[in-house]
């Protein structure tokens, strides 16, 4: 009984002290995308942060408050180096700025978009090749 009752423990111990499965959300997130779920091919997601080994994605969502942190997840149709990769943030027709990838996995790639300083406003964020081909986009919107 004893025996029994150490391994428990022992077993209970080690699952506490276990690193936490790749799909919590970061520090202040509520949800979480599941484990494998990426955008379909030519889309892109919005969320407030990202695994960077999974691309899990921390509040998935299309709208943002200005200051919130946002991030893209974009699925391609083929892997790319991460090198020939870049994100543009369109707005009103007009690039306002051209960010490098932050992380990717297969043909799914990251990039953090909060050091662009979004204010309020629609916006179009493309993950394009080094020629200036859209390869993913979607719109995310901004609110005061």
């Amino acid at each position: 009984m004893r025996r029994a009752f150490a391994a428990l423990l022992t077993m209970m111990l080690a699952i506490a002290c276990a690193s936490p499965p790749a799909a919590v959300p970061a520090s202040g997130g509520t949800t979480v995308t599941g484990p494998g779920e990426l955008p379909s091919i030519s889309a892109v997601w919005f969320g407030t942060a990202f695994d960077p080994a999974t691309l899990a994605l921390t509040d998935r969502a299309n709208t943002f408050k200005a200051g919130t942190p946002v991030v893209a997840i974009g699925t391609l149709l083929a892997p790319r180096a991460q090198e020939e990769l870049s994100v543009t943030i369109e707005t009103g027709g007009s690039v306002r700025q051209t960010l490098p990838i932050a992380a990717g996995t297969g043909n799914t790639y990251a990039v953090d978009l909060t050091p662009a300083g979004l204010g309020p406003g629609p916006y179009l964020i493309s993950f394009e090749d080094s020629t200036g081909k859209s390869l993913a986009s979607a719109s995310v919107t901004i609110t005061p």
